[in-house]
């Protein structure tokens, strides 16, 4: 009986760490949001266009650009919706990527644009067109337009 309770008590403390993530759940430098994993990296503001000459993008305030991982966590392929993700500034006030800036800015594959594998990762850049004086706080990432939206500090502008 002893044998049997010690052995219940490892298993206990063994095992008790390893229930599945939810969203929500911090990972290093991110979140999960629906069956991803996202990490935000650098955060680099002050950007007045993007993509070639011709065909460039210009801001309407500034953009900011948000270095980010993606990585799919889930069992399927799944496509990442960068236009569900949202930045927000020291007012609370939200603001969408700018998508057709992505485009150029994510053009090398793998790229956020496309299906990710399960248990792949892939790297990219969302970009949000804000005001000049825009002063960024937290990103909410959300695994798709359905799914609530988990917010995370944003790190400091370089």
């Amino acid at each position: 009986m002893v044998l049997a309770l010690v052995a219940f008590g490892v298993w206990g403390v063994t095992t008790a760490d390893r229930r599945p993530m939810a969203v929500g759940d911090a990972v290093p430098g991110g979140a999960l949001a629906g069956n991803f994993e996202f990490a935000a990296g650098d955060l680099r503001c002050g950007v007045e266009s993007v993509g070639p000459d011709g065909l460039d993008q210009r801001a309407s305030g500034q953009f900011c650009l948000l270095h980010v991982t993606v990585k799919n966590i889930g069992g399927e392929p799944e496509l990442f919706d960068s236009g569900a993700q949202r930045v927000y500034d020291a007012n609370g006030v939200a603001y969408a990527v700018a998508d057709q800036a992505a485009v150029f800015l994510n053009d090398r594959n793998p790229t956020l644009l496309n299906e990710i594998p399960p248990g792949d990762s892939v790297e990219g850049v969302l970009p949000f067109d804000v005001p000049k004086d825009a002063q960024l706080t937290e990103v909410s990432v959300h695994g798709s337009m359905s799914t609530p939206g988990v917010r995370i500090p944003l790190p400091p502008v370089r």
